[in-house]
Parts: C-alpha cells; structure tokens; sequence
C-alpha cells in the first residue's frame, strides 16, 4: 500500500444460523467489501486475533457468547471498529448491554430490509474512510513539513505554499467529516419518531419539544454545542419508555395510579442507562436523567433542588411538560396555550425554573409566530434535487419517509415517486425556500 492509499473496508459477520450468513453473503457479494462470516462467537474472536476489521455486524441471540458479550471483546480487541447488533426487540436488556458495555454505533432489528442495511454499512464504510484518509493526511503533512524543513531556508517560500496547500485539503476533509455528523443527527430523527409511535402525544410533539428546547437555550445565552446536547436530549427522552408497557403509555399521566406511576418514574434513569456511553451523547444522557427533577427538590430520580439540576434538564423540563399539558398527555385534555402558560406560570418556583419560565413563553410566541414562513408546499411531481425538507414527511401508515433538513438527491425523489406510485397517494412536501 502507498503513501496515499487508503486500504479496503473490512468487514466481519457473526450469527450462528447458517442460513443468515449465506443470505449475508449473498446480499455482500457484488458490494466493494472484504467480507469474511464467522457462525460464534468464538470463532470471530479467533478471526479478530488475525485480522483487522473496520465493521463488526454481530447476531445478538447466539448459543455459548451472545452478541453484547461478543462485541465486549471486539470493542477491547479492535476499539477503533463501527459495531452494529441484529437483534429483536425481545433482547431489551441484551441491547442495553451491548450499549452499555460494547458501544454499539447502530442498532439493526430483526428481519432487516437488504436496502436498510447496505445504507448503513455503506454510512459506516464512508464515515470510516474520512477518518483513513484524515489519519493519512495528518501523517504525510507532518512528515512533508519535517522534510521542507529540513531544505535550504532560501526554500521558505516553497514551504509555506505547500503546507497551505495541505491544511487546505484537511480542511475538505473536515467539511465531509462534518456533512457524515449531519447524518448523525439525522439518525437522531429517525430513532425519535420510532419512539413516537408508542407515545400518547401527536407525531409533531418532539420536535416541538425539541425546537422550543434548543431555541430556549441559545435565548439564555448558551453556545451552539450545548444547544444541540439540548435538543439531542429533547429528540431521546423518551428512549427510557421502551421498558413500558403499551398500557401504561396509554394512560395519561394524572390517570395513573401509584403502582403504575412507580414502574413510569423509572424511564429517565432506563433512558441514561442506554445512552450514557454512546459517543457524543453523554451530556445528553445527563439533561434526560434529571429533567423530572423539580426545582423545589421534590422531583425524581435524585431528589436535586434548585441549580443542583443540570441546566440542560430546567431546559428540558419546560419543554417536554408545556407540550405534554398541550396535547392531554397529563390531564387526558388538550389545552390552549394560554391555559399551559398560567399551569406552567403556578408551577414556576416549584416545578420549574422561575428564571427560564417568562423566557420560554417568548420562545414559544416566537415559534407560532414564525410557523410556516420561508417554506412551500410543493408536489411530488414537481420536486427537485437540491431542495430541503422543512418538515418530516410521513407514510400514509404514519411512518417516517424523510427527516426534517434532508436535502433530496436524484435518488431520493425516485423512491419517493416510486413509494407514491405504490401506494397510490400524491405526497406533498413541505420545503425551505430558495434552497438547492
């Protein structure tokens, strides 16, 4: 291998059904991958212990070593691996683990779409070479520069031309770097409406939450960072409410009796447990921890008080409780807005953060205020590559198609045209203007 190439992506599966890993093989066989199939365990790790592999995609149900326990081993044998887990939503605690402990980087339920899993392989395999080509280019600048300086210094000149010339190409590299984070974030979206599904409250609720938390802290004065750990923590709060039963999602909060709101008020916990060790996401797991919190110190699950609640959690707080008033998700009745603000407005001090409360109602008078400008609906038919979505768009079944930000490829717009035609349902999509 040169000085400037990058090395093939490596790939390992591990399932111990003989059939999955031939279905796997074929699926890989035409894809520009090494692709090797271990059926245990065992055997993968013995195949770690020869080879390097840049993706591990591990069964999480296999006799003897089970997936969670199995990528343990890859994460301390390999820890620079993307690692991905097949597994059913039976494998709740399996899956905590193997986030907890394994660092899982994406989840791949049980039977997967052939399309779906390529797509993520094929998100690892570009963010994975990004970091290659990076680590090249900071190896090769660095040896460049100890080179040019070691030449005559009548060569200043040529010195300083090429290493700009290079800081120039890493700065490429961050910006595509950048653009794979943006698919992160994206990814975000997507597990969030997943969660959705079982919520009490309408399909805009996070993202309500989410835009009015976010807006709420950049208005206090926080940086663009914290905000989007905000807004990450507004997106997941309610990935803890995979341990709940559909019944007790079902119930409004006021109509729960004790026994049930015991086995609810374990959620924030259930949620930092999963997202605590996962990349980027630990300050997020901290604001959805505590955001039952009160600022009287009556609250759960640590009884804070006051500014011992994390800032991110006061934030949260507001947010997710003004919106769940709004929808019924507390009383089993919508309200107004001008009935949430006086409920929220009595609780400040007690509940919330009296600081942040008259803050907020000017976050949410700015929302409503703005809704629906600098957008356009526009028809399936007459969509464009370049065009961004302003909205989430939606299946006739309620599922996520697109998340809010997406910027449409050719590609896209042909599925889409394809899904519509199947369906037989003329989509209309909402748009940000004047952007291609």
């Amino acid at each position: 291998m040169t000085e400037d190439m990058v090395p093939d992506i490596s790939i390992l599966f591990v399932d111990d059904e003989e059939n999955i890993l031939k279905s796997l093989n074929r699926l890989m066989r035409f894809e520009p991958y090494e692709c090797d199939f271990a059926n245990s365990g065992e055997e993968g790790i013995e195949m770690l212990k020869v080879k390097a592999y840049d993706i591990v995609v591990s069964d999480m149900r296999m006799p003897k070593m089970q997936g969670d326990e199995f990528l343990v081993k890859v994460k301390a044998q390999q820890p620079e691996s993307i690692r991905m887990i097949l597994s059913g939503f039976s494998d709740f605690q399996s899956t905590i683990n193997a986030l907890n402990k394994g660092g899982i980087h994406q989840f791949i339920s049980k039977p997967w779409d052939d399309q779906e899993l390529l797509e993520k392989i094929n998100e690892a395999a570009s963010f994975i070479k990004v970091r290659k080509e990076r680590d090249l280019l900071k190896v090769k600048l660095a040896a460049r520069n100890k080179k040019l300086r070691e030449i005559n210094e009548n060569l200043e000149d040529a010195v300083k031309a090429r290493t700009s010339e290079l800081e120039q190409t890493a700065g490429m590299l961050d910006i595509t770097y950048q653009q794979i984070k943006t698919n992160y974030h994206q990814f975000i979206d997507v597990i969030a409406h997943v969660l959705q599904l079982r919520s009490l409250a309408p399909s805009q609720y996070l993202n309500e939450v989410a835009e009015s938390a976010k807006l709420l802290a950049l208005k206090i004065g926080q940086s663009e960072d914290y905000s989007i750990s905000v807004y990450q923590a507004a997106k997941l709060h309610e990935i803890g409410k995979m341990s709940c039963s559909d019944h007790l999602l079902g119930l409004p909060l006021e109509n729960m009796n004790a026994q049930e709101f015991r086995q609810y008020r374990d959620y924030p916990m259930v949620g930092y447990s999963i997202l605590a060790s996962v990349d980027n996401l630990s300050d997020s797991a901290a604001f959805i921890k505590n955001h039952c919190e009160k600022w009287d110190g009556t609250g759960y699950p640590e009884k804070l008080k006051g500014e011992a609640i994390p800032l991110g959690a006061r934030i949260l707080a507001l947010a997710i409780f003004f919106y769940m008033y709004r929808h019924g998700a507390i009383t089993g009745s919508s309200m107004s807005p001008n009935e949430t603000i006086e409920i929220i407005r009595h609780q400040a001090g007690r509940q919330f953060d009296p600081n942040l409360v008259e803050v907020f109602f000017d976050v949410v008078t700015e929302i409503e205020n703005r809704a629906g400008e600098g957008e356009r609906k526009v028809k399936i038919e007459d969509i464009q590559p370049g065009m961004m979505l302003s909205r989430d768009l939606f299946s006739v079944r309620g599922f996520i198609l697109l998340t809010k930000g997406t910027k449409l490829s050719e590609r896209t717009i042909a599925k889409l045209k394809l899904i519509s035609m199947r369906e037989e349902t003329q989509y209309q999509l909402f748009v940000r203007q004047n952007v291609f």
